[in-house]
């Protein structure tokens, strides 16, 4: 009876510590934006990166990884006796509350940062950070984020399934499943982006342009966003070449004489008459 108390209070305050949404949170402080009404819509990592470059896109990725991971780690050392069935309870839980927050009519992200986050704080966590770091890599040449999003999460599922079973882990036919409903879950999320790769109309994401646009542009250089670029920025100052100013003069003198020659007919026509 207490055992099933301590997993229902740990599945109720993880779901609503997933309800925290830091892409929500950092878009409003960085730039007054709302993210749900930006690109895709979706409050999550990519869509962070197609709206606002890849600094705030990582900033949001880092901090739903850290709160998912340590929320769970967290809990796992409270409750050492459950060891990982509860940490991946947590998770579980924590990414119910990211992908349906009550606060947000149950329309949240599609839980690839959280997911991440659980298993780079899990045991298995140099696998989750080597893993991620070829999946980085991969993402400069593969312009499909929803495919380096299956990519990463898809490859730790299976190391961390082999991990319990080889090593072996109490509970392990529970915990793969809670990972497993935790990789479907997510691809269901993603059901749309897997249409559009299979109609071949998924938006790419040019992610070496953007790490560029990063580390390319001067120190002190201000990067502004696009649509200010077109609403708000002033035209650019038009250059003359010293040819065009000669020309130009010209054409200014002649027309002033030409103007004087026909002032000078009429007077003398008035004159006349």
């Amino acid at each position: 009876m207490i055992d099933a108390l301590y997993f229902v209070l740990v599945a109720f305050i993880s779901y609503f510590i997933g309800t925290i949404n830091f892409s929500k949170i950092i878009a409003w402080n960085a730039r007054r934006k709302d993210i749900t009404k930006m690109g895709s819509g979706n409050p999550g990592t990519m869509n962070m990166l197609r709206s606002f470059g890849f600094g705030l896109a990582l900033a949001t990725f880092v901090a739903e990884v850290v709160k998912a991971g340590l929320a769970c780690l967290i809990f796992k050392l409270i409750f050492p006796q459950y060891g990982d069935l509860i940490y991946f309870e947590a998770g579980a839980f924590l990414l119910f509350g990211n992908m349906f927050p009550v606060w947000s009519n149950f329309k949240g992200g599609k839980g690839v940062a959280c997911l991440a986050g659980i298993f780079i704080f899990s045991s298995l966590w140099y696998v989750g950070l080597g893993w991620f770091v070829m999946c980085f890599v991969l993402f400069m040449f593969v312009n499909y984020a929803c495919v380096i999003s299956f990519t990463y999460i898809g490859g730790l599922s299976i190391a961390y399934t082999i991990y319990i079973w080889l090593t072996p882990v109490a509970s392990a036919w529970a915990i793969t499943i809670i990972i497993w409903v935790m990789y479907m879950l997510m691809l269901i999320m993603h059901r749309g982006n897997i249409k559009r790769l299979i109609t071949h109309t998924e938006n790419k994401i040019d992610f070496k342009s953007k790490l560029k646009e990063v580390f390319s542009h001067k120190k002190g250089e201000q990067i502004i966003e696009e649509e200010n670029v077109k609403n708000n920025a002033p035209e650019h100052e038009i250059v003359i070449s010293e040819e065009e100013q000669k020309e130009n003069l010209k054409k200014t003198l002649y027309n002033e004489k030409d103007n004087k020659e026909n002032k000078d007919k009429t007077i003398n026509k008035d004159n006349q008459n």
